[in-house]
């Protein structure tokens, strides 16, 4: 029998939590504000563009490794980019690659070498204050939409933009893939991973869940106060921070893969994506994954999902229509995957 591994959660996450919850019941929103807006970086001395340091995703394979400057506010991003395994082809499309909160694009490579397997160009991004890149708050979204919408500018004058442009993300990642393709109509397929709706309602659950008892003493009414201030410190609206809205201003077709024990994103988060989106998504649920589960992907089916997804939206060499039937099929066969979506009767890549 293979050895059963123990997923503890990174201690930054933990703690920050618990600095929420601890500055909440103080009474003190400024300080939970801060934490709230605080990129991982934001304090960090060796995040600099002159690091001489070779970024830890230059180990792993990639083919190029670039920065790219946004803003404003001003920041650097670190970009890494791996070509299809297939180098007698022209890639099938390029896909951005986004990590979670408090993560990096190392964290990434999985997902993003499958997708070179599958023929696309994967473009792995260290979000504003994440990894290599430098800034300084989070908004959940809203600026880091914007970011990345440089960074595909980035892309297509150094000629890196090949076919049709999708993104994929995971968590925090997931729901800023939805901000950029409601931000950006280069966008045509995206496939989010346990993404949330809205800062205002994940924030607060994020709390209570990583910690339980002083999270749900606090008033709700404390934790909005809490986040007002923080878009006053980081500069942008709060009420923006709603992928909500972004999934209804998109024309890309969206892919929400969500656990239904997952209790840090509730799955609820994207049944209310999925309500919203109209035509142009699907919702598939997977029995008993929770959040940091269906990060793992153990049994695969996120994988399938989203190659069989970008195969229908990206790639002109594959039939839609059969490539989704099969993945569906053989997920209906396989696993207890639960597809929470009408069947389209049409293709809408013919519109």
């Amino acid at each position: 029998m293979g050895r059963i591994r123990v997923y503890r959660l990174p201690e930054r996450i933990v703690l920050t939590a618990l600095t929420m919850a601890l500055a909440a019941a103080a009474g003190c929103s400024g300080p939970l504000a801060t934490v709230m807006v605080s990129a991982p970086n934001r304090i960090n001395p060796y995040v600099t563009e002159s690091n001489p340091v070779p970024p830890m995703e230059s180990f792993a394979g990639v083919d190029q490794q670039f920065r790219v400057k946004v803003g404003p506010p001003d920041a650097s991003l670190s970009v890494s980019v791996i070509e299809p395994m297939d180098e007698s082809q022209s890639p099938k499309g390029t896909i951005l690659v986004i990590h979670g909160i408090y993560a990096r694009s190392f964290w990434m490579l999985g997902p993003a070498k499958a997708l070179a397997e599958a023929g696309y160009r994967a473009v792995l991004v260290d979000l504003r204050g994440h990894g290599r890149s430098t800034g300084r708050f989070l908004t959940f979204g809203v600026q880091e939409a914007k970011d990345l919408s440089r960074v595909i500018d980035a892309l297509e004058q150094r000629g890196l933009l090949s076919g049709k442009l999708g993104v994929y993300g995971i968590s925090y990642g997931a729901t800023t893939s939805i901000h950029l393709a409601g931000h950006d109509p280069r966008i045509e397929a995206v496939v989010a991973v346990a993404p949330f709706s809205t800062m205002r309602e994940e924030v607060p659950q994020f709390a209570r869940t990583m910690v339980p008892g002083v999270g749900w003493v606090i008033p709700g009414q404390t934790y909005q106060s809490a986040i007002d201030e923080a878009g006053r410190q980081a500069d942008f609206d709060p009420d923006r921070a709603n992928a909500v809205e972004a999934i209804r201003r998109t024309k890309a077709q969206v892919l929400l893969v969500h656990g239904t024990n997952d209790w840090i994103v509730p799955h609820g988060h994207s049944e209310r994506l999925h309500q919203a989106a109209g035509d142009h998504s699907e919702l598939v649920s997977v029995p008993w994954f929770g959040h940091v589960v269906i990060w793992f992907d153990p049994t695969s089916e996120v994988a399938r999902h989203t190659r069989a997804w970008f195969d229908r939206w990206l790639s002109a060499e594959v039939s839609p229509a059969a490539t989704w039937k099969s993945a569906s099929a053989e997920s209906t066969n396989g696993s207890s995957t639960r597809r929470l979506a009408a069947d389209r009767t049409s293709d809408r890549r013919s519109e």
